[in-house]
């Protein structure tokens, strides 16, 4: 069942591209559109590199120490290491590389009194050349990364509280404060609160293998705790830029979490998000990093944490290399993705800036695939909507509340699955059935009237709601028999 909230628990814990060593068949071994980008360095400066013929070549904005590891990625092993201090320099590692398999190339730098690493960049070697990797995701984030939009009001947008990310709250804000005092620049406070999220808090073991209770992952939360799940970091590191006038948002898709995952396709065919970071607004351009693909503590209990080493490879990304190992679904943005098109047999929707989707015509509503980016909608005067389908506003991740038309009939499997904002939704009297996990995984549901209509709610239709306060017709009686995790408290009247 393709969850976000099931996938984030089972792939969030660590993240090792080689997990499964190994001959795999139907690699997607090829060559990358582009020669070489540009890496932007913890404290701004840069680092350009290229391949040409046999060669590696770098160029530096400034002089400094670089210890450049070339490591056989399916292996996990260094088979060379160069070390260098200048501005430009160029390596041959064609000698050491076998003709076919992929290298990731992982630069050692100083910044700020600590060693970091700029990672995830990966080449191959082809008749005796030097090629960057075609990963399997790169055009496709190319068009999807374009949500993070860079006019005025879009960066304001990115700056203002959120659900779970509670960027005005007083707690967050002394927190981040802390974290950044005496930081030089908008550069240094980003660093501190990346390395505060994935050095300092620990992983969740415990709470992720727990099927009781819902998981708090506001930012609030898990600042207070000090340890959470993928979402929960993701969402405390934007409320903690935020705080500091730095633009941010919370992303949403797949996190290719071994080396047989990162090279097959069809492991990237999936649409519904498994995995949640955060990109950040720094020095005119929008940067990805990961703190969970970085994270160095896991908390099993009070008494257990395991402790690994500091890691920064998943930190300040380009889009190339953090394609390597993510697919890019959608953005935690507060304005709308133009579109239109139907989202039904006779039913349209057109979603404007402002993040409304209106939707017109009649019959039943299925959103297609992938088109979640608005925060409302609204059923057209005249319309005659008469069921959500099954899967219709699945994984809509922004939606807050939802005023359903006195049309609807019925509302399908899946309906509103995963819509995690979301806590309001109203029922009109016409509704007469609901079906299986139709409210599954809204974790910010709050209230539901049931009304006398309905005459049939299918199993689980409410899982995993842990806020929920429900009331039903008692006809309805024995509703959450069966639930894996009821409603906070039912009522039957």
């Amino acid at each position: 069942m393709p969850i976000r909230v099931i996938a984030t628990v089972i792939m969030c814990i660590t993240f090792t591209l080689n997990s499964f060593p190994g001959i795999f068949v139907n690699e997607k071994i090829l060559p990358a559109m582009f020669d070489g980008y540009i890496m932007t360095l913890a404290d701004g400066e840069t680092l350009e590199m290229r391949a040409a013929g046999k060669k590696l070549i770098f160029s530096s904005s400034v002089v400094r120490d670089y210890k450049i590891n070339l490591i056989k990625t399916r292996a996990s092993r260094i088979e060379k290491n160069y070390r260098k201090h200048s501005k430009t320099f160029e390596i041959d590692c064609t000698s050491v590389m076998d003709e076919g398999e992929l290298y990731t190339v992982e630069i050692t730098y100083e910044a700020y009194g600590v060693k970091l690493i700029a990672g995830n960049n990966i080449i191959y070697l082809s008749s005796n050349n030097l090629y960057f990797w075609k990963s399997v995701n790169y055009e496709y984030n190319q068009e999807t990364c374009s949500e993070l939009w860079t006019d005025a009001q879009s960066l304001k947008e990115c700056l203002e509280p959120q659900n779970d990310i509670e960027c005005d709250d007083p707690v967050i804000i002394e927190y981040s404060k802390r974290i950044c005092e005496g930081a030089a620049d908008d550069w240094e406070k980003v660093f501190r609160i990346y390395k505060y999220i994935a050095h300092e808090m620990a992983y969740d073991v415990v709470e992720m293998e727990n099927d009781s209770s819902g998981y708090q992952d506001s930012a609030l939360d898990v600042i207070r705790d000090g340890k959470g799940i993928c979402e929960g970091f993701a969402n405390a590191f934007v409320a903690l830029s935020r705080v500091q006038g730095i633009p941010a948002v919370v992303e949403y898709g797949l996190g290719l979490t071994d080396y047989q995952e990162m090279t097959h396709e069809e492991y990237s065919q999936e649409v519904y998000s498994n995995h949640a970071w955060a990109a950040v607004y720094l020095g005119d351009k929008w940067h990805f990093l990961d703190p969970t693909f970085d994270m160095s503590r896991y908390y099993e209990g009070p008494e257990d944490v395991i402790v690994q080493e500091d890691r920064t490879a998943n930190y300040l990304l380009t889009l190339e290399a953090f394609s390597n190992n993510h697919k890019i679904l959608d953005a935690d943005t507060r304005h709308g993705l133009e579109s239109a098109g139907r989202c039904g047999g006779d039913a349209t929707y057109e979603i404007t800036r402002d993040g409304v989707c209106h939707i017109s015509g009649e019959g039943e509503v299925v959103m297609p695939a992938g088109v979640c980016g608005f925060s409302k909608v609204v059923f057209e005067e005249g319309s005659n909507i008469t069921a959500i389908g099954d899967a219709g506003f699945e994984d809509c991740d922004l939606l807050t509340s939802v005023v359903l038309p006195d049309t609807i009939e019925s509302i399908g499997y899946y309906a509103f699955l995963c819509c995690q904002d979301m806590d309001y939704i109203y029922l009109p009297d016409s509704v007469q059935y609901i079906g299986y996990g139709a409210f599954g995984y809204c974790d910010e549901l709050s209230y539901v009237k049931i009304p006398d209509s309905v005459y049939f709610i299918d199993e689980q239709a409410f899982d995993y709601c842990p806020r929920l306060y429900i009331s039903l017709p008692s006809e309805l009686a024995g509703f959450e028999e069966g639930y894996e995790m009821a409603p906070l408290y039912v009522e039957y009247r």
